[in-house]
C-alpha cells in the first residue's frame, strides 16, 4: 500500500491518512488493473462502547466517571487506541454535556459513520 497517497487526490477536505503500519490495521487489500493501482483499503480494529445504567443523573455520571478510566485502561492494554459509541439523536442533546465532560467528542464534522455486518459476506 505504498502508493495509496496517489489515490488521495480529491479525497476531500479533512482527510487524514492513517498510519497503515500500526498494528490495529489487521487487513490491507489492493486492487490493481493492468499493473495500475485502482484502489486500496484497510480495516482497523476499533472498540464500540455500550453503557447501561440507572439511578439519578448524579448516580449515572458518577458511575460513568468511575467506570471509564478502568475500561479505557483495559482497552489500551489490549492495544485498542479508540472507542466509539452510537448515540441516538433522540437522547444525544441530553447526553452530550456529560460525554464532553468525560472527554468524548462527536465524529468529525461533515463525516458520518456507516457500518456493515461482515458475517458470511463471501457466501452471498
Amino acid at each position: 500500500m505504498l502508493h495509496q497517497a496517489s489515490l488521495l487526490t480529491g479525497a476531500g477536505p479533512d482527510y487524514r491518512m492513517p498510519d497503515l503500519d500500526a498494528p490495529l490495521f489487521v487487513v490491507k487489500k489492493v486492487v490493481e488493473r493492468d499493473g495500475r493501482l485502482i484502489a486500496c483499503g484497510a480495516l482497523r480494529i476499533e472498540a464500540e462502547g455500550y453503557l447501561w445504567c440507572g439511578g439519578s443523573p448524579r448516580d449515572k455520571m458518577e458511575a460513568m466517571a468511575a467506570m471509564q478510566p478502568v475500561a479505557l485502561d483495559a482497552a489500551w492494554s489490549l492495544g485498542i487506541d479508540n472507542v466509539v459509541c452510537w448515540i441516538p439523536r433522540s437522547v444525544e442533546s441530553r447526553f452530550e454535556k456529560r460525554l464532553r465532560q468525560l472527554g468524548w467528542e462527536p465524529g468529525r464534522e461533515g463525516w458520518h459513520s456507516w457500518s456493515r455486518n461482515c458475517e458470511a459476506v463471501s457466501s452471498k
